[in-house]
């Protein structure tokens, strides 16, 4: 049986699987520099972002500290390593968050003057402090901390794994963009809508004309599932691999099964066959405040361009023009 280290926290997904080899670059956050967007406008962002295993890893500043952080659309907020905190710094009382394998502790939370994502400025913005020591060890990356949905909420959010960067698209209060993203660069193929339940995206998946709910996160590494979709679901749909024991962020280890979903659908669009972990979604369906069978992250962002409007509700899937 093979042992995998996992790490959770809010909705953050931690998973080193040997079916990917990125390399993990090592740098230490003083020695970060920003890297400005090709192109300069405020209503489209363009933000260059490396892999960490399969975790998008961008470069920002917080205040006067510049470094690595994670972006997870299934975190709620701006998580920041407690390592870093500057001295002085008023902080509220700690709290604790659930996970797959435990609860991990809230160091405190307090309100970030300028936190600067390339072309993106946001002030005044509130963050939490928590402990990524594991986070680091296991992913052998010095992290400053992982963007979440109150840093970039008012955009509509376009993933390109191919290209290695993330498109923030400024939209209006019904979620319309300010300005419209050249057809030249990404050509709109079909869209469809989506459910948001606090700061999460939730779609429905049909297999075999019967529809299931999973919820949208960058910081999955693999596609989660639950085991209570059923014995005949999991016939049809999921082929187990090999067991797998996870270690979490809250020190203790579970056993679970490593697989493929398979024969999901979006109306027309067929989604490829996807690496999925088979738990118990308990824990994470009470972090997210949702009812879900399941997460979509890296395996499913990642097999074509797709972007998430939270204001319109819909998922679009992109087409890129070839010279």
């Amino acid at each position: 049986m093979k042992t995998l280290p996992f790490h959770l926290f809010c909705a953050l997904f931690l998973l080193r699987a040997p079916a990917f080899a990125y390399p993990a670059p090592v740098v230490g956050a003083h020695q970060l520099t920003l890297t400005q967007a090709t192109w300069e406008t405020p209503n489209i962002i363009r933000i260059p972002f490396t892999l960490t295993g399969t975790l998008i890893t961008v470069r920002a500043r917080l205040d006067t500290l510049e470094g690595n952080f994670f972006f997870d659309t299934g975190a709620s907020k701006l998580l920041l390593n407690q390592r870093y905190r500057v001295p002085g710094n008023q902080m509220t009382a700690s709290s604790a968050a659930g996970g797959v394998t435990g609860k991990v502790r809230v160091m405190g939370s307090m309100k970030v003057d300028t936190f600067l994502l390339d072309n993106l400025q946001v002030v005044d913005v509130s963050a939490d402090w928590i402990d990524m020591s594991h986070i680091e060890r296991s992913k052998k990356v010095d992290l400053l901390g992982i963007v979440g949905h109150n840093v970039f909420e008012g955009y509509e959010v376009l993933f390109d794994y191919e290209a290695r960067r993330l498109v923030l698209i400024r939209t209006d209060a019904k979620g319309v963009a300010v300005e419209a993203l050249p057809n030249w660069e990404y050509q709109l193929k079909v869209e469809y809508p989506l459910q948001v339940v606090g700061h999460v995206a939730i779609l429905r998946m049909n297999f075999d004309g019967k529809g299931r709910v999973f919820a949208l996160d960058s910081g999955a590494e693999q596609n989660l599932l639950s085991f209570n979709t059923g014995g005949r679901f999991l016939k049809n749909h999921f082929e187990i691999r090999r067991r797998v024991n996870l270690n979490g962020a809250g020190k203790e280890s579970i056993e679970v099964f490593s697989g493929v979903l398979q024969h999901a659908q979006l109306d027309t669009l067929h989604i490829k066959p996807m690496a999925t972990l088979l738990i118990d979604m308990s824990e994470i369906n009470a972090t997210y405040q949702t009812n879900v069978d399941g997460v979509l992250g890296y395996e499913f962002l990642s097999q074509r361009p797709v972007s998430i409007n939270y204001q319109k509700k819909r998922i679009r899937f992109y087409g890129k023009a070839r010279p």
